[in-house]
């Protein structure tokens, strides 16, 4: 009985395919991004960043991994990710965007507070997109509908004036 040798067809074209995929890349993270997979964005940009600092840098590291993490439903890293971003870049359409989904990731993790001064950072931002504003409206009063007054808290409703 004889051992089967290795085949002997391995070229370099073949080697060359099997790395590319095993090599990071930013549209790679985008797709998995694109696909709802989250966890797995997460690992392919962190990736990503140690492999090839250049290829993702600055604030964009932080604004592609903020998103990954909401998709994977870190709230606290999403969270910390957008504020990097914000600490870098706070104006522009991004950081609109950015604001947005920094109320979502406070709200989701039951930080109505937080959310809410998010939402306004969205309103408040130069060069915000109209898109991103209306959304961060919508979202803010949503929020501030379902909240119980607090003490010494305005009604929302106009009260009727006494007759004397």
């Amino acid at each position: 009985m004889s051992i089967p040798e290795p085949p002997s067809t391995t070229t370099v074209a073949s080697v060359a395919s099997v790395a590319s995929v095993a090599r990071p890349s930013l549209a790679q993270a985008m797709s998995y991004l694109a696909a709802g997979e989250g966890a797995i964005a997460v690992l392919e940009l962190q990736w990503l960043r140690q492999a090839e600092p250049e290829a993702l840098a600055g604030a964009m590291a932080h604004y592609w991994l903020g998103l990954a993490y909401i998709q994977a439903f870190d709230w606290g890293l999403a969270a910390a990710e957008f504020r990097a971003y914000l600490s870098r870049e706070a104006t522009g359409w991004r950081a609109g965007w950015v604001y947005l989904h920094l109320g979502r990731a406070y709200q989701q993790a039951g930080r109505d507070d937080e959310a809410s001064l998010a939402y306004r950072g969205c309103l408040a931002t130069q060069g915000a997109e109209r898109a991103a504003r209306k959304l961060a409206f919508d979202l803010m009063s949503r929020l501030a509908g379902s909240l119980p007054m607090g003490y010494g808290q305005a009604t929302s409703r106009p009260v009727e004036k006494r007759k004397s």
